[in-house]
């Protein structure tokens, strides 16, 4: 693209400006195809930048498919809950969540003689089982599991046994209302047990609508009150926050605070869930080692450990976008894993203004560096600014925990730029469009201009190059379909040649006029002489194409076959150059029968004109010998096409220039 003035130059910049302001418009009212692209974008960013290695503090012990098949299906008696319970506790941990609910009593015989410590009054009218299970939750840091039901707003809390949280609200919102989901228990353990444990979570996720699980609530209210998620409840004991603060304003959560440590909430109190990698990604120690006491002392010490299952059947799984199966402890075992480590991702609130100002500014940056650098040189320059975007983005998540899209961005520079290759298509289209008349007008000049050389020795040269003319589309179009002339004679190859034609004896003006006029036979000296206006007319050409500064321009490479090489003879008899075969040029093997069929049939100095059908046997009788045998063919099937132009275009003159 060449130099564009000022106004083109402002007429792009507000094309690109344009685009932007479309892309913005999709931004802020995104249709789900793009809301879609948009969470692929931060999986894919999260993929490349996320670490696969956890803290080490948090363990899960395993309800596996081992432990069932040596201790029997679930549900187990919760007397041996109750005993695995014990030896987790006894192993060291310091708080144990119970990825579980226990809604209904136990009356199945216990399996093993309760180790646990005596019921308590207060567990009369439980079963065997369950008395030994709450005397266990009553004396350790166990927290249970529930669900919440998020469509029965009427359902009192006092059916269900659940531990609220105690924090300090900075601001609610204009209904006085914690800006949070709001839902009400549903599915709970017996009260007896959730009365005894001394701390309880929910176990509610729900994914994005792409069916992938990218945040986890940590925080619902139901009422006046605040609940923790099953990840959050178990890791409090092990923190041991004295004051807990849920910081928020009228655009929704902010933030929850422990004390000094800030936990970065979306607006309804989620946390981005900073996945350490697939399923398998925290340590696993399956159940029925601990009951059989093949842990190694010291694996479970001040861990946080969640008791949940990967059995086949038992665990309920999602998709994350790290695994396509991912179990569900493991997604408490990440909040927990992601709050130790302070290794947030977020996304803040400026991020909408980051990415719409990005998102502006690309068309106009697009648009110069379109108008400045040309489409040819924008086009990488644009991609390594797409490239930055990315890479930036990746840089952001990885290093800072902090997702910002370069999605729309990227799409801005996109639709700008291609919004501003058919702009600039067009003007360039037009400047095109004038350079190629002008060039066109130019080589007709320069042909014109070769053909009035020509003439200057020849008496009778319109109807003679005229005939040519009309001779050599006819055999190409008839040629352009064989196999070894198809690639060769494009529509625009055949063409040039046409035009071409008229000049394949111009090196005759390095001849005398003596041996061009003479009507007798040439001398030895003279047909040497007569034999090298070929090479007089190839220097000539290739002089002109020297001073112009030319390279390897098709018109002057076909004119120089032309001129050169019309003499060769298919059996490497001819001259110049003693070219045999298809070694000769295809323009001279083309020209080579034209010239000497137009010769015979055309009325000399030193012979009459002879009929086109002699004419023809004679061209016939040299194929294979002086012509190209496809293009006598040719000939042979075009050559009524050619007594018609003869016949239009036959004249009584003399053409001395054919001796």
């Amino acid at each position: 693209m060449t130099a564009i003035d000022s106004g083109s130059r402002w007429r792009l910049v507000a094309c690109g400006a344009l685009a932007s302001l479309l892309v913005v418009a999709i931004y802020l009212h995104p249709p789900g195809l793009i809301a879609y692209l948009d969470q692929r974008v931060y999986d894919v960013l999260f993929r490349s930048a996320h670490h696969s290695h956890t803290t080490g503090r948090v363990v899960i012990v395993d309800l596996d498919d081992r432990s069932l098949e040596q201790l029997g299906r679930w549900p187990w008696p919760r007397s041996l809950l109750a005993e695995l319970l014990t030896r987790i506790r006894g192993l060291g941990a310091a708080s144990i969540g119970l990825d579980m609910v226990l809604p209904e009593p136990d009356e199945t015989p216990p399996s093993i003689a309760p180790q646990s410590p005596a019921p308590d009054p207060s567990s009369r009218g439980l079963s065997v089982n369950d008395a030994a299970l709450a005397a266990v939750l009553r004396d350790g840091s166990f927290v249970l599991g529930y669900s919440l039901d998020f469509g029965a707003r009427d359902v009192k809390r006092t059916e269900c046994v659940v531990h609220p949280l105690r924090v300090v609200t900075v601001q609610r919102d204009a209904a006085g209302e914690l800006p949070l989901f709001r839902a009400s228990p549903g599915i709970c353990s017996l009260s007896a047990l959730a009365g005894a444990a001394n701390a309880s979570g929910f176990l509610n996720a729900a994914p994005d609508r792409d069916g992938i699980l990218r945040r986890m609530p940590l925080l619902i209210a139901h009422g006046d009150a605040v609940f923790p998620s099953l990840g959050l409840a178990t890791l409090l004991p092990v923190l041991r926050p004295r004051r807990i603060t849920v910081q928020a304003d009228a655009g929704g959560a902010e933030s929850l605070t422990l004390d000094d440590m800030v936990v970065p909430l979306d607006s309804r109190g989620g946390l981005l869930l900073h996945f350490r990698g697939g399923q398998g990604a925290f340590r696993h120690i399956s159940a029925v080692d601990v009951l059989d006491d093949r842990v190694p002392p010291g694996t479970l010490r001040d861990r946080v450990v969640f008791l949940g299952s990967t059995a086949v059947g038992l665990r309920d799984t999602v998709t994350t976008p790290l695994d396509t199966a991912y179990p569900g402890v493991e997604l408490h075992a990440t909040v927990a894993d992601t709050i130790l480590r302070r290794d947030f991702v977020q996304r803040p609130r400026v991020a909408p203004l980051v990415e719409i100002g990005l998102t502006v500014a690309a068309g106009p940056i697009a648009a110069l560096a379109v108008a400045t650098a040309g489409v040819a040189w924008a086009a990488p320059l644009l991609g390594a600014v797409g490239v930055a975007l990315w890479l930036g983005a990746g840089w952001l998540i990885g290093a800072k925990g902090i997702f910002i899209s370069p999605l729309f961005p990227t799409a801005a520079l996109a639709v700008a730029f291609t919004a501003l290759v058919v702009v600039s298509f067009v003007i360039e289209r037009g400047r095109a469009d004038r350079t190629t008349g002008q060039l066109r007008q130019a080589r007709d000049l320069f042909l014109h201009s070769l053909t009035s050389l020509t003439g200057t020795r020849d008496h009778d040269t319109g109807a003679h190059l005229l005939r040519t003319q009309r001779y050599m589309q006819t055999l190409c179009e008839r040629l352009a379909g064989h196999p070894r002339f198809r690639d060769f004679l494009t529509p625009d190859t055949i063409d040039n040649l046409a035009r071409l034609a008229p000049i394949h004896d111009i090196g005759k003006v390095g001849v005398s006029d003596f041996i061009l006029r003479k009507p007798g036979p040439l001398t030895a000296e003279e047909w040497e002489e007569m034999r090298r206006h070929p090479s007089f007319g190839y220097q000539v050409i290739a002089e002109a194409e020297h001073r112009a500064g030319i390279r390897d321009d098709a018109l002057l490479r076909l004119a120089k076959d032309v001129v050169q090489a019309h003499h060769e003879r298919w059996d490497g008899t001819g001259y110049p150059d003693g070219l045999a075969g298809d070694d000769i040029p295809v323009a001279g093997r083309l020209v080579a029968v034209i010239d000497v069929y137009d010769a015979l049939v055309s009325k000399r100095v030193y012979k009459d004109r002879i009929p086109h059908d002699e004419a023809v046997r004679m061209i016939v009788a040299e194929r294979g010998t002086h012509f190209d045998p496809d293009v006598v063919d040719a000939l042979v099937r075009v050559q009524d096409e050619w007594r018609r132009i003869l016949s239009t275009l036959g004249d009584e003159g003399t053409d001395p220039m054919h001796p």
